[in-house]
């Protein structure tokens, strides 16, 4: 009866945690233009594969694509296969993949510890506001993380079975998880699990771990998922094992190559800090609890070394390259949330000790604070607010304020359980506020323009974007665009951008067509030929002096123009 009983509550949390986690990321999640470059650019890889039927080598804009693994792009061609080319289509992988790993949390954390810790942690990684955004954004940041979080999840929960049936079943799904992050993002998929496990084998001194492991089992489940697509591409595309590996790989993090956004060791510790926002108010006593636990006896709390060697690893992983964005810190969360969530699980029944009750003023704080700084943002010029945003910023400086103050009224009554729930019930607002609003924060998306442009032209027009590639047009408007550069110009080599992605491209096939010089766009627009060019209006003035006059304008939004050079029909 007991057995029956628990398995009863093993899937009603399940089941409960999925619905509650669907409804909270589905809403809105494809009401907004698509995010460049990211977005744009992964989803239009998708989109050729379905156009061409080639599956196993990327293209980006008919252009060789070879900066990442294939896993990412075959689920997004399936996702446009099942629900059409829309932006809700693009987003439901990261989405879906993204309550996934809550759902792994919340069984690790049961297995682990107790259920509470599985629940509070689900709920927390969940609500943890990079974790959220991450999971409305189509790239291939948080499914990397979710593959590995789930490796290394599946392998401490393995051992802390006594079932063998089920310990081989959690280590087959590790080996799984962690080949399929090693085709969604390259050697971070096997580096991350061999780091991490490593070092809890070595501080622990438990070697026959080994021998438990079933590590020929996992060696050939590895190679039968991951290795097949990795040379098949190399066979079709002979540069590509130097250029994904050495290039994109190793010299990204182990060189000072010429990679974008250069920045300090301690970059991360802000991200993590803001990203990881509400629970940011546990996490340095809870940090600080799991420390001292290990510090006293490392075998009795194995599960707490792990997940502490889980966090630091990655963090100190990502800390030392000079390349850093900010979704590469996101498998610290599901660790992160692990630790937060065993903390406040610990302390459920003395809610009243100093360290909960430190977070609980500062979330008090934060609410009245921010909810005052977000209701006047709009009536200073230093913020540069968008009239349109002005609604949202309201109703989110609401929710702040008023949470705020049932806070302070739960604090007072010694109602601390309720104030842990008010932080998950608020924080979910502000999210679902803040998404709402994504279609006004995103100002770089060519849409608008997109749009107006599908509305009047023709098969024999050329679309044509001058001086820059806009990763959003070739998916909205579905067709290749004829991109205007100095593709010989000395310094491409040393620019991490969307000029430099083409350029990595075209050794690998003809492309003169469409990646074209100046002398080349300036035949075709004074021929007969209909061009429409979308440029940023900074380029506009030369563009016309050098166009002798003959532009007829389409259309502006934001800082971009669209033009023809003839009257459109």
């Amino acid at each position: 009866m007991l057995s029956t009983h628990k398995n009863q509550t093993w899937l009603f949390d399940l089941i409960i945690i999925a619905l509650c986690l669907g409804a909270f990321y589905a809403l809105w999640i494809g009401s907004y233009p698509l995010f460049t470059p990211d977005e744009g650019r992964y989803s239009e890889v998708a989109r050729e594969m379905i156009l061409t039927g080639n599956y196993l080598t990327p293209h980006l804009n008919h252009v060789v694509f070879l900066d990442k693994p294939i896993l990412y792009y075959w689920l997004q061609a399936a996702a446009i296969y099942l629900f059409g080319l829309t932006e809700w289509a693009l987003r439901f992988w990261p989405a879906a993949l993204g309550i996934f790993c809550c759902l792994i949390t919340y069984i690790t954390g049961r297995i682990a510890f107790n259920r509470r810790t599985g629940i509070l942690s689900s709920f927390i990684l969940a609500t943890s506001f990079l974790y959220f955004g991450s999971a409305h954004y189509a790239n291939l940041d948080l499914e990397v993380a979710v593959w590995v979080s789930n490796a290394l999840f599946c392998f401490i929960t393995a051992f802390e079975l006594s079932e063998k049936r089920l310990r081989t079943g959690f280590l087959i799904a590790a080996y799984v998880f962690s080949a399929l992050a090693f085709l969604t993002k390259g050697l971070i998929g096997v580096a991350f699990p061999i780091g991490i496990i490593g070092l809890w084998i070595i501080f622990l001194n438990r070697w026959r771990l080994l021998l438990n492991m079933r590590l020929a089992l996992g060696l050939v489940l590895f190679s039968v998922i991951a290795m097949p697509w990795y040379f098949l591409v190399q066979k079709a595309n002979p540069q590509f094992f130097h250029y994904f590996f050495m290039t994109q790989q190793f010299a990204r993090f182990l060189t000072k190559a010429d990679f974008n956004n250069q920045s300090v060791f301690w970059f991360y510790v802000p991200i993590i800090v803001l990203g990881f926002v509400p629970w940011t108010l546990f996490l340095f006593q809870a940090l600080a609890s799991h420390v001292r636990e290990v510090w006293q006896d490392r075998q009795k709390y194995r599960k707490e070394l792990f997940f502490l060697l889980w966090a630091l690893f990655i963090f100190l992983f990502f800390s030392f390259p000079k390349s850093k964005t900010l979704g590469y810190i996101l498998p610290v969360f599901p660790a992160l949330a692990m630790i937060v969530g065993n903390y406040i699980s610990t302390s459920w029944e003395k809610l009243n000790s100093l360290g909960i009750h430190v977070a609980l003023v500062l979330f008090i704080l934060l609410c009245e604070i921010g909810g005052a700084i977000v209701l006047a943002a709009p009536h200073f010029y230093y913020f540069d607010v968008n009239f349109s945003l002005s609604r949202y910023l309201t109703a989110m400086a609401i929710v702040l304020i008023v949470a705020g103050v049932i806070a302070y009224y739960f604090f007072r009554t010694q109602q601390c359980k309720k104030l842990i729930y008010l932080i998950f019930v608020s924080t979910g607002l502000f999210l679902l506020i803040l998404m709402s609003s994504a279609s006004v924060l995103n100002q770089k998306s060519i849409k608008h323009l997109a749009l107006q442009l599908r509305a009047q032209i023709q098969p024999d027009d050329e679309v044509v974007t001058y001086q820059k590639y806009f990763q959003d047009l070739p998916i909205y408007i579905q067709r290749r665009i004829t991109v205007v550069s100095d593709w010989h110009a000395s310094c491409i080599p040393h620019n991490d951008n969307w000029q430099r992605e083409l350029w990595f491209g075209m050794p690998y096939r003809d492309t003169s067509a469409w990646l074209i010089e100046e002398a080349t766009f300036w035949q075709r627009w004074h021929s007969s030929k209909r061009l429409y060019v979308f440029m940023y209006t900074d380029y506009y003035p030369n563009f016309r002096y050098r166009a002798k006059n003959n532009v007829h304008e389409v259309a502006y939004f934001n800082d971009m123009v669209l033009v023809t050079n003839q009257v459109p029909t």
